[in-house]
């Protein structure tokens, strides 16, 4: 009995230590909410026993014997935008604007971590193995020759709901009549000209990265990876290595959609249970009668950054409400401060949200911040300042349990019939409410899908078995362009020939009835 116990422990530890998997992530975009999510995904795959080793700017706080982290970009670096007033200009920028603003920073960035010593040792290694590499699903094309390197497959993570052009990766169909690019702040119900606008920049965007964004990233990458042997180009890369697509998004909160089984919606894996709140938080909201209004924009567009007049229009239209606001404000003090509002550097936001007496949250629209309100089912006043915040918003108005507030047009006025609307007409609370019901009805948490299909992917070596054919399938393929060619050919042939059949039928007759007309007159 005792040599089967002991059998079968060995056998079991023997199974785990087979199944404990070496993963290596890099996730380049310096933004805290993006690390937020990176946290929560790796921390989580370390604790099932994997080995995971790390390329972020954010390093993990908490020690964990089998996650490694490698710190890389300078601190001036990851501060860039993130202390400064000029972030509020992004709202002058349109979707383009913003596209080619970000191809040009990837090169910098991409550049910035792959020259850091570290990451040069990973680079010439010859002893090293990984079963997977998870790569931020943000303009990280450069990183994909770790993939190629170690014969590894890759899985990208979109930290935000994606846009048209990453259905390539997988061969996922990418309708421009009813999907909207996330960076253009349409909704799903596109009208004509919003339709027009849709496809040209789907195409702008495809095109750009094939032609434009890919080659320069390809410049940077050569010199790095130049003793890889055999390195195609990231085209090639691009087209051809994605074996999982996870995004941020889920079907009862952005829109529906077709996917291919190697995309999955793994929207608010960041949320957890709510924890307890701080004494002085826990008391404010707990003897607040008429309940609180919480107010923050996000961790980069921070409220002391606001312009002067917006900040004295908001604190006009906060200081008559006779609900209490809590506002997350980024330094000691706030000139002007009414006796109803309480101000923190930092706020534990979704456990804040989660509070019974929170009546309404005032956001910037950040995806993680929607998440959060719709699980917590709290109504939002947004006021967006880039594109996908747009997007957001907008799906927050049509769905019902959110107001736009248009940062140009903020008045004491918009901003006091905004916080009325939001605070008076229940028909919010009971939208956001009824959202979160159905946005929490899953047969698995973000989170642990998110495992799943990493896990996944790892016994499956890939899993090949999901990738799409359309994969293989020259783009006038794709689009049938051949057989449209090849059926118009056709059938101008078949009009062809038939053209002349009924010229011959018809000169014969003709001939006919001429020469027995003829007959018929010499007679």
């Amino acid at each position: 009995m005792k040599v089967l116990l002991v059998a079968f422990l060995f056998l079991s530890t023997s199974f785990d230590e087979a199944y404990c998997a070496n993963i290596l992530a890099v996730f380049s975009v310096p933004a805290p909410s993006h690390m937020a999510l990176k946290s929560a995904l790796l921390t989580e795959l370390a604790a099932k026993g994997h080995h995971v080793t790390v390329i972020s700017s954010f390093p993990e706080k908490v020690s964990v014997p089998n996650y490694t982290d490698i710190p890389v970009l300078s601190q001036e670096f990851v501060k860039i935008g993130m202390n400064d007033r000029k972030v509020y200009d992004f709202v002058h920028q349109n979707a383009l604007m913003m596209q080619i603003r970000f191809w040009q920073i990837a090169g910098d960035m991409c550049s910035e971590i792959l020259s850091d010593k570290r990451v040069q040792e990973l680079i010439d290694s010859t002893d090293l193995h990984f079963d997977v590499i998870i790569l931020e699903a943000f303009f990280s094309d450069c990183f994909l020759p770790f993939g190629y390197k170690f014969k590894a497959p890759i899985i990208k993570f979109c930290t935000f709901g994606g846009t048209n052009w990453m259905g390539y990766w997988v061969g996922n169909p990418n309708p421009y009549s009813y999907v909207p690019d996330g960076l253009l702040g349409f909704s799903d119900r596109m009208n004509l000209w919003e339709r027009i606008i849709n496809s040209l920049c789907g195409v702008f965007f495809t095109l750009g990265r094939q032609f434009y964004f890919l080659p320069r990233q390809d410049k940077i990458v050569k010199p790095f990876f130049k003793d890889v042997e055999g390195l195609p180009h990231l085209a090639e890369l691009d087209a051809t290595s994605t074996a999982l697509l996870l995004v941020n998004s889920h079907f009862s909160i952005s829109s529906p959609k077709p996917l291919m089984p190697n995309i999955v919606q793994v929207g608010g894996l960041h949320i957890k249970p709510p924890k307890p709140l701080p004494d002085d938080l826990q008391v404010f909201l707990d003897d607040a009668p008429h309940g609180v209004v919480y107010f923050s924009m996000g961790s980069i567009w921070r409220s002391c950054d606001l312009p002067d007049s917006t900040r004295q229009t908001l604190l006009v239209a906060f200081s008559k409400l006779k609900q209490r606001v809590l506002w997350k404000w980024e330094t000691d003090s706030l000139p002007g401060q009414p006796s109803n509002v309480k101000l923190g550097k930092w706020m534990p936001q979704s456990d804040i949200l989660a509070h019974p007496n929170v009546r309404l949250f005032v956001t910037h629209g950040g995806l993680l911040s929607s998440q959060e309100a719709i699980n917590r089912g709290v109504p939002i006043v947004g006021i967006p300042i880039i594109s996908e915040q747009r997007h957001n918003v907008v799906r927050a108005v049509l769905l019902g349990f959110g107001i736009k507030l248009d940062f140009f047009n903020i008045s004491a006025e918009s901003v006091s019939w905004a916080l009325r609307e939001g605070l008076e007409n229940p028909r919010y609370r009971e939208n956001a409410q009824r959202l979160s019901r159905i946005y929490r009805d899953q047969p698995l948490t973000p989170l642990d899908q998110a495992v799943f299909w990493t896990e996944y992917v790892i016994r499956h070596k890939g899993a090949p078995h999901m990738r799409s054919a359309a994969l293989d399938l020259a783009w006038y393929q794709y689009f049938l362009l051949d057989i449209i060619v090849a059926l118009t050919l056709a059938l101008s042939l078949l009009l062809i020939v038939a053209f002349f059949a009924f010229r011959a039928v018809a000169r014969n007759v003709f001939c006919i009835k001429s020469s027995t007309a003829h007959e018929s007159k010499n007679k």
